[in-house]
Parts: C-alpha cells; structure tokens; sequence
C-alpha cells in the first residue's frame, strides 16, 4: 500500500451529514486484527453510501467485488452476479467503487456514489452495466432518467468533497487488498485478483 506495515493511520468515516466523524479504524488494526476477517473489515470500514449490497448482511457467503464501469469483465460477470445473489438466500454480494481505467471511470463512481443519496445506487449501477454496446453520455443521461433521478441533485451531489473520499477510501483498499486491475473479488475471505467465472465463484462457496 506504500506504507511501512508498522506506521499507523487513521482511516476517517466521514458521514454524508455534514462531513462529521462516523468511525475509525487505524491501519494497525485493518491488517493485523485477526478477530474480523479481513474481508469484512472491508465492509466495515466503507460508509453504506460507499457499497452496493445485494443480499442480507446474515448471509452465510460475501462476496465482494472491485469493480470499474469501463471494464469489460466486470460487465460480463454482472448478470451472473446478480443472478447468483438474488437465487441463492447465503449469498451476500458487494460492489465496491475502484475506478481505474481512465477518466471518465471516476465521473462514473462519483455518480453512482451520488445516486445512493437518492436511495438509487443500485439501480444506476444495474443500468450502467445493462447498456447494450459502448457507454455513451446519451445512453447514460437516458439511464439516470429510467431510474428515476433527480439529475439537478445527482449533479450537485456528485461533485460532494465526501463522495470524493469514499471513492478514494474504496479504491485504498482495493490496492491494499492486492487488486491491480479490474474486477477484483473476495469469494468470503479468498482475494482473487481477476475475472472468475460463475461456475468457479460457486465452486468456492461451500
């Protein structure tokens, strides 16, 4: 992470309400509290805004996903994502911010990070990666529409200093976690750097 493993930090939750103090976890505590797995820790240290979860916070199973719009594989592995959350009730599934790929990725994140202030981050999420052929600025203006947004809102929104950070703080921990590119996956507590089919993922929820 570019970090001496013995330099602590403190990781601040910033709540959307006013850019307070939600929580803190110190990066000691992040990697060597063995009393959470490492995984979960993740989750807990993200503000709800900062995470698209389908699926119950008891389910047996968590999976998590690093994800960029632009990138292909994480397209092509979406519906079967879906899919597998919604048939099995074990599963948890978690779509993390990691924009990457190029500029425009970030705009995107910031967008959709936005649309959670309007109860909406799912189903600009599912939009997004269910566009036929290449994203373009038309088809994501007719997206935000069908979902229902307030594009004035998700506009202010987006440029939020704290909608910033929880993008930053998501893709701190997707590079901490070992991610280099995109999708990166958390099949439970197993980090697996790269695209993994339906059939694998479920081969290692047992």
């Amino acid at each position: 992470m570019g970090l001496r493993l013995s330099q602590i930090i403190t990781v601040f939750l910033f709540c959307l309400n006013g850019g307070h103090i939600q929580a803190e976890m110190t990066l000691k505590d992040l990697i060597f509290d063995e009393s959470t797995p490492y995984h979960l820790k993740i989750l807990d240290v993200l503000p709800s805004e900062a995470k698209i979860q389908v699926g119950s916070d008891s389910a047996k199973h968590t999976i998590i996903e690093f994800m960029d719009y632009f990138c292909g594989y994480c397209k092509k592995i979406h519906p079967e994502l879906i899919d597998l959350a919604t048939s099995r009730e074990d599963v948890r599934l978690v779509f993390l911010q990691h924009p990457i790929l190029n500029e425009t990725s970030l705009v995107l994140a910031k967008i959709v990070v936005a649309a959670s202030l309007q109860d909406k981050s799912f189903e600009l999420h599912n939009a997004i990666f269910s566009i036929e052929g290449s994203l373009t600025s038309e088809k994501l203006e007719s997206a935000i529409i069908e979902v229902g947004l307030n594009a004035v809102q998700l506009r202010d929104d987006m440029n939020r200093d704290d909608v910033a950070k929880m993008i930053k703080l998501s893709s701190f921990l997707a590079g901490g976690s070992g991610a280099r590119g995109t999708p990166a996956m958390f099949i439970n507590d197993i980090f697996s750097p790269g695209y993994l089919s339906r059939g694998q993922i479920e081969g290692m929820l047992r």
